[in-house]
């Protein structure tokens, strides 16, 4: 079986899709290619899913682009979210894509960026054992990753700098400088309640040209993200499922209510 699967929606998809799919043949890497739609066609999608054993997920869309967070919702691997362009510069595929519901992580790339995903799921295939946390630890978001991780018993560190080695999740604001990096690295955005505009969405555009991206202040998700990534040789596979369920559980639990 294939260790990449790549999904995405439709024939019109084809510009973002042939970037990755290039790229992954350059560099001869172990993958699947298949097109399901999440609206037109769910029940291929679950099919798809449960019959697959890729260690990694690439899927992308346009318009609603809600095919990469139905896929995450159905599996604990990782999957990497490539919003497809078009109307408002891709804009609406990117927000979809990356401002997913805490628990449920999809890292999403810069609008197009279909051989920066290709990229990404390669270095996802290595096994990673150190993780380090970039940013301020008095930041809420960074304290729901620390927790979250120390929950699930996984051995990270804090720091200044992104390291060379491992996975490193940046919390960081849209008015600092982010260069682009060789690392693996998850962002996760920050901006307090009274930045929190429909304006600042602009400033995502711009800056996700390049890494791997989460929700707003969702630290939850960079953590939930670093460990299906972490899980790549299941070591964390039951964990994951517990967590998953306990989630589920709540929401059935507030509908009894």
């Amino acid at each position: 079986m294939a260790d990449i699967l790549v999904m995405f929606a439709s024939k019109g998809d084809e510009p973002s899709f042939k970037k990755v799919l290039d790229a992954l043949k350059k560099e001869k890497a172990s993958y699947e290619f298949v097109m399901a739609s999440a609206h037109k066609t769910p029940d291929d999608v679950d099919d798809i899913i449960t019959k697959s054993n890729a260690k990694v997920i690439i899927a992308g869309a346009g318009l609603a682009a809600a095919l990469p967070g139905v896929i995450a919702a159905k599996t604990i691997r990782p999957v990497i979210g490539v919003p497809c362009f078009g109307n408002y510069e891709g804009l609406d595929a990117l927000l979809t894509i990356m401002q997913m519901p805490p628990a449920i992580p999809v890292l999403g790339v810069g609008v197009d960026k279909g051989a920066f995903a290709a990229k990404s799921a390669m270095q996802i295939l290595k096994k990673h054992d150190i993780l380090t946390l970039v940013g301020d630890p008095n930041e809420p978001a960074f304290k729901k990753a620390d927790d979250l991780l120390r929950e699930f018993g996984i051995n990270h560190m804090h720091s200044h700098e992104t390291s060379d080695k491992g996975i490193n999740i940046v919390f960081t604001r849209f008015d600092e400088p982010i260069e682009k990096s060789d690392e693996l690295v998850i962002y996760c955005p920050i901006l307090d309640k009274k930045e929190d505009s429909a304006e600042a969405a602009l400033n995502l555009l711009k800056h996700s040209d390049h890494g791997l991206w989460v929700g707003l202040n969702n630290g939850t998700n960079a953590a939930i993200a670093a460990i299906e990534i972490m899980n790549i040789d299941n070591e964390y596979e039951e964990k994951l499922g517990e967590y998953r369920r306990e989630q589920a559980t709540k929401v059935r639990e507030y509908n009894k209510q």
